[in-house]
């Protein structure tokens, strides 16, 4: 069994709990120190949880040929840049943490990261990932290029590690997603079938889709962020700027409070009691009747009052009305509660 409910830092995340957010800086900061520390400033005031950059060493991850390798490349930091990056971040209190490749995780062990974060494409290699969560952190795993069938493989084979703090990311490796791509539903399905708290890594246009999964239990959100999402390459064009990434926080916590949770108390415990007292009806009964009685529906009414003493819940009095005698002769003009009834 999966853990289903964990910190990071002071952040609890759990099914009962806000949904994380996370500006993912990846490599929008184009290899300039400089402007990834100016992101992580303006993502921070921008309302993100978390930060997240992508550290990948591109010589041992992508062949020469491939995009990907040339805009790594491009974006590459030093080592000396990244400790000064987590090291400004730390001082501030800043919450920052990476996608880390093979060399980079055994590089930057020492950098104490609140938590870790599987790439989609890092899904494959199941030793980094047990060699991650052997530092007791949680891990966040994406299933852009994963099916049903590879999230189950993989589950099986993390269960049997110590450190349950997992949570499995929906996404789609397409960039950008387009809607009738996202299949937003596989986050309850993912939740319902592998017993992991869910999330959702996004890589469609603007913020609807991020609204749209939190009603499907996404407790964990991953946007991209850029501080102008105009600019060309990388991830800027699919990428939140900073005035888009804080209303989209602001509109997560409005459908979170929509939302709610599964408590359908309306009576003993409810604050909304007396304001809906005018609307509940309750059972009084229109004729005497003996001791011994089973009520017949000519016996009693259904009335409105402004008094919340008479009112009885639902699924307490209808089954005694039913089916049990009266314990004792009543009176017309009583309201009938459940002590009117034999048990």
């Amino acid at each position: 069994m999966f853990s289903q409910k964990f910190k990071i830092s002071n952040i609890t995340i759990s099914n009962n709990h806000k949904a994380l957010t996370i500006a993912e800086i990846g490599i929008n900061h184009e290899g300039s120190k400089d402007r990834c520390i100016k992101l992580i400033e303006k993502a921070s005031t921008s309302g993100a949880d978390l930060i997240k950059l992508q550290i990948i060493d591109p010589d041992s991850s992508y062949e020469k040929k491939t995009l990907s390798y040339k805009l790594f490349k491009k974006s590459n930091l030093t080592k000396e840049e990244i400790f000064n990056i987590y090291k400004f971040a730390q001082e501030k209190g800043i919450k920052i943490f990476s996608t880390l490749d093979k060399k980079n995780f055994q590089i930057l062990e020492k950098i104490k990261q609140p938590c870790y974060k599987i790439s989609s494409s890092l899904f494959y290699d199941f030793y980094l990932i047990k060699d991650i969560l052997k530092k007791n952190k949680p891990v966040f795993i994406s299933t852009g290029v994963s099916d049903v069938d590879d999230i189950e493989t993989l589950l099986k084979i993390l269960k049997k590690e110590k450190n349950k703090k997992i949570v499995i990311l929906h996404a789609r490796s397409l960039y950008p997603t387009n809607i009738s791509k996202l299949n937003l539903s596989r986050i309850s399905y993912i939740k319902s079938k592998f017993g992991v708290i869910p999330g959702f890594s996004d890589h469609s246009l603007g913020d609807d889709a991020v609204l749209a999964s939190l009603h499907y239990g996404a407790k964990v959100i991953e946007k991209h962020f850029t501080l102008d999402n105009k600019r060309p390459n990388y991830d800027h064009h699919i990428s939140l700027n900073p005035k888009e990434f804080k209303n989209m926080v602001s509109e997560i916590r409005k459908n979170e409070e929509m939302i709610g949770n599964f408590d359908f108390k309306v009576f003993k415990h409810s604050p909304d009691l007396k304001k809906i007292k005018k609307v509940i009806r309750s059972y009084k009964l229109i004729k005497s009747v003996n001791k011994n009685t089973v009520l017949k529906k000519t016996d009693f009414k259904l009335i409105r009052t402004n008094s919340t003493k008479n009112i009885v819940k639902f699924s307490e009095i209808v089954p005694k009305i039913l089916k049990k005698k009266t314990s004792k002769k009543i009176k017309s003009g009583a309201f009938l509660k459940p002590s009117s009834f034999k048990d």
